[in-house]
């Protein structure tokens, strides 16, 4: 049986003052993985995965002794059993999101098998007494979904057990939600004595999937995944938890929203060329997931990643193969408008379509915060702290007042944007499309529409870092202190101090200018200047 009860702590990544550029460097490639499970039998650790589409690889197995270096074993099926064909009416060119947990004296791995796109899935049950000598046993289907039907899907399956033995099995991705129901640990299929559905999570029809829960300090945790993968470079997969005292729910996040009401505490997005991390299996003190990998044109890679636990929640360590770069991504900001003091804010929390507008300039309100990620070529997505969306030109309108919007990461110009500097750390948010830039309709305040125009009267705006910032130099080789503040003074102008010594940098202010060449530039008043990423401690 996978662990269950308290999880073991874990020591997180601490950085030096000065740390040189072979120190945050990667060292251990990861292998190709989607939608890893793991479990150790005697030395070896056993991560089994989701085939490669067109090839017929039928949840492949690899094992590892230390978590970083893996061999290839073999497929659970040379080809599909003849029910799961039968079912769905197609043969389906790979089996998805296996999870594996041992108990009643065998490995249980539950699969799914769909036919693409659609809610016609099934969720099947392999068996074997041993994984070092696998012998796997058919047991045929736990469930299925039929499309026009049912309105969950009956995939990533995931296995949990209470406090007291009973068995769980967590599924469902789109569609509705998530959903759990009660399993026979002697036969490993649903409970017929209790049939009742429980729903765990739901985002009202946005992307949500790949569930796993687990046990600690009196709270069952609920780990699942926002937002879409399978996009390579451009997948914004995300993973988020909740917690409830009941394995069944309700589940809450940090602030107390319930999961079925949208609600989930982030806990890892992509950072440092690890776009789109999700689908995670928790195990023990550990957290498998895949990413897809920007420095290999986006192919799916597996990582093993720590968990701790601060405050009754857990945190995510860097990858056990090595981390890339400093911190996890660039810093979030607010974008303070010039005239009227108000931040550039994802109002209403929404998600796809939600207006963008100006809001109260209040730092602890993540809709009104933002990461600037590089997209090359001196252009940056305004990508939400709370949705996980980018700000783009709605429509892609190639006029003046063209409303602007939210939308998941689509590449195109409607959502890429240039910061240009114009008088004391004052900057123009400009959009390709006729070098537009971003004011508020009427330059009005708080409340007011964000729209584009190519000669606006009010479109200056500042960089406000919030909380603790690291700093490095532009290659990301060396690390300029420890984290920093960023207090707004006067004007465009700020005092950056040492989050723990209070000392001021450089004994002077600093104004933020962003770079065509990807970075910022802080100008101090005394003449210094230095050329710096800001990223997420």
């Amino acid at each position: 049986m996978k662990i269950l009860g308290a999880l073991l702590a874990a020591t997180l990544l601490i950085t030096s003052p000065v740390v040189p550029a072979q120190a945050a460097a990667r060292t251990n490639p990861d292998p190709v993985a989607h939608d890893p499970t793991l479990i150790k039998q005697g030395r070896y650790y056993y991560e089994i995965i989701t085939g490669d589409s067109g090839t017929r690889t039928y949840l492949p197995i690899r094992r590892s002794t230390d978590l970083i270096n893996w061999t290839y074993v073999d497929t659970v099926f040379d080809t599909p059993p003849a029910w799961v064909v039968e079912e769905l009416g197609v043969t389906p060119a790979d089996f998805w999101a296996p999870d594996i947990n041992y108990f009643d004296g065998e490995y249980h791995l539950y699969y799914a098998a769909s036919s693409f796109g659609t809610n016609n899935s099934v969720i099947g049950l392999a068996t074997t007494r041993s994984l070092a000598n696998p012998r796997w046993v058919d047991r045929g289907m736990v469930m299925r979904t039929t499309s026009g039907v049912e309105n969950v899907n009956a995939i990533d399956p995931d296995v949990s057990f209470d406090r007291a033995g009973n068995a769980y099995l967590s599924y469902g991705s789109f569609w509705d939600g998530l959903r759990m129901r009660h399993l026979d640990v002697r036969t490993g299929l649903l409970s017929t004595t209790d049939t009742t559905e429980y729903r765990i999570a739901s985002r009202n029809g946005m992307a949500i999937e790949g569930p796993s829960v687990t046990y600690h300090g009196g709270w069952y945790y609920l780990f699942a995944s926002f937002d879409f993968c399978c996009r390579g470079v451009n997948s914004d997969y995300r993973v988020m938890v909740g917690r409830s005292r009941a394995i069944t729910g309700p589940y809450v996040d940090a602030d107390g929203v319930a999961l079925t009401e949208g609600g989930g505490s982030q806990i890892l997005a992509g950072y440092n060329g690890f776009a789109g991390p999700g689908h995670g299996d928790v195990y023990g003190d550990l957290f498998a997931h895949h990413y897809y990998d920007s420095a290999d044109d986006g192919d799916p890679k597996g990582s093993i990643r720590r968990i701790r636990w601060v405050d009754g929640w857990p945190r995510l360590s860097d990858p056990l193969s090595g981390n890339r770069g400093h911190g996890h991504g660039p810093a979030y900001v607010q974008l303070i408008h010039s005239g009227s003091g108000a931040a550039l804010a994802n109002a209403t929390c929404g998600y796809e379509g939600a207006d963008i507008t100006l809001a109260t300039a209040d730092s602890g309100d993540t809709c009104r915060q933002w990461q600037l990620i590089d997209r090359g070529n001196g252009f940056v997505s305004l990508t939400n702290r709370r949705s996980n969306k980018v700000a783009e030109v709605a429509a892609c309108i190639d006029a003046d007042g063209a409303r602007v919007a939210q939308w998941g990461w689509l590449a195109n110009d409607c959502q890429r944007f240039r910061l240009e500097p114009t008088t004391e750390g004052w900057s123009r948010i400009v959009n390709p499309l006729a070098g537009r830039a971003l004011q508020p309709a009427g330059c009005g305040g708080a409340g007011s529409a964000v729209q584009t125009f190519i000669a606006g009267d009010c479109p200056d705006f500042r960089i406000q870092p919030v909380g603790d910032v690291l700093l490095t130099d532009l290659d990301d080789t060396r690390l300029i202190g420890r984290t920093w503040r960023f207090t707004h003074t006067a004007d465009g102008w700020y005092r950056v101090t040492d989050s723990f010594s209070r000392k001021a940098l450089g004994g002077t202010r600093w104004r933020i200018e962003a770079l065509v060449t990807g970075g910022y530039r802080l100008a101090g008043q005394n003449g210094q200047i230095r050329d710096v990423l800001l990223l997420t401690p």
